[in-house]
């Protein structure tokens, strides 16, 4: 998320002041605040089950919203957006006329992949908020996702809202030179900490790589002893010593730099942002069954879709992917560059955003 809260701030400074609202920051804003972007900090806006970390969270929010009068209220992150969804509804928040409120879904709430009890409390939410929040503009990363949602909640709550499509791009620039004289094969994942990820079965996929693979996680709590312990302990002694966490980052380019390959293990995704750098970054990508996993595999020259059910022998075809790319990294990389620039261009995705706060606007 802060990846993508930076693409829009970058895109719309100087013509939109804009103020960030988040949980507190461990370094994925860090950027954003340097190049002058306001950021408020509130202490529970993040995915937690601890009831009063949660009501100060929800609380905050709603203070920040009620502090002035917005043009805009952009909804992101999965709880605050169900935080200050949920006040609308209830009417504990009351905008102006003027105000308008976008909501993102970076995914759908109830996707394949998401826990039982957590997708059928979505299903039912979802349908409650669009049918009792005020009109919003929704924003989608694909016509599918819009369809899928529209199905479950039906036309007449849809109808309400005004429906925009977003793609997610990359914008990661030039990487720092890499030093490839090293023998062993780096893999690495990008994203935070958490039941969506995977992690464990990334770890345990590790147990079949050969010894000269290695694996890093980077994200927010991947450098959190308790975490670490619980993904060690999934795997052998020896395949431990394979396994590195990097935390949080504020430039992620130097790790991608060095890696030979990039790996997604999550239940769930929408259209990975993490991804879509590493193939700006020319490296082959290794997918689990999400929802962007044909559409990306298809523009990649050297992607591929791991179920990840028989690890063996996902590890032997992982193996042989990124052999392949090694082999001729650097007209493999060049051509991974141009089905970037080609699929996920960022100077068009910058034109999709100003023409959708437009719209927005002028609504």
């Amino acid at each position: 998320m802060p990846r993508h809260l930076e693409q829009l701030s970058e895109t719309l400074a100087g013509a939109a002041v804009l103020t960030i609202v988040s949980d507190r920051n461990h370094g994925g804003y860090d950027r954003i605040i340097e190049a002058g972007t306001r950021h408020i900090e509130i202490d529970g806006m993040r995915s937690c089950l601890r009831p009063r970390t949660l009501w100060r969270g929800w609380w905050g929010a709603i203070r920040v919203a009620r502090s002035q009068v917005w043009d805009v209220l952009w909804l992101h992150a999965r709880l605050p957006a169900l935080m200050l969804r949920m006040a609308l509804a209830l009417r504990l928040l009351r905008p102006p006329p003027q105000t308008r409120i976008v909501m993102s879904y970076h995914g759908i709430p109830f996707d394949p992949g998401h826990r039982r009890m957590a997708a059928i409390v979505s299903r039912w939410l979802e349908r409650f908020l669009l049918a009792r929040c005020p009109p919003m503009h929704l924003v989608f990363l694909s016509s599918d996702m819009a369809a899928r949602l529209r199905h479950v909640v039906g036309d007449r709550r849809m109808s309400r809202h005004s429906i925009h499509v977003l793609p997610n791009s990359s914008n990661l620039g030039s990487l720092p030179i890499p030093h490839h004289g090293h023998t062993q094969r780096r893999l690495v994942i990008t994203g935070r900490a958490g039941y969506q990820k995977n992690y464990p079965l990334a770890a345990r996929l590790m147990d079949h790589m050969p010894s000269g693979y290695s694996l890093t996680l980077c994200g927010t709590g991947t450098d959190d002893p308790r975490f670490q312990a619980r993904i060690l302990r999934q795997v052998r002694p020896d395949t431990r010593l394979r396994i590195h966490f990097a935390g949080s980052l504020a430039d992620v380019r130097p790790v991608l730099a060095e890696a030979d390959g990039y790996l997604l293990t999550s239940r769930y995704e929408g259209l990975p942002i993490g991804a879509i750098e590493a193939f700006e970054s020319g490296l082959p990508i290794v997918l689990s069954p999400i929802e962007a996993a044909p559409e990306m595999i298809a523009a990649h020259p050297m992607a591929m879709c791991a179920p990840l059910r028989d690890l063996p022998r996902d590890a032997a075809r992982i193996t042989r992917l990124i052999e392949r790319y090694v082999s001729d990294r650097s007209d493999s990389a060049a051509r991974i560059r141009a089905a970037w620039r080609h699929k996920y261009p960022y100077d068009v995705w910058q034109s999709r955003v100003r023409r959708l706060v437009r719209e927005v606007l002028t609504d």
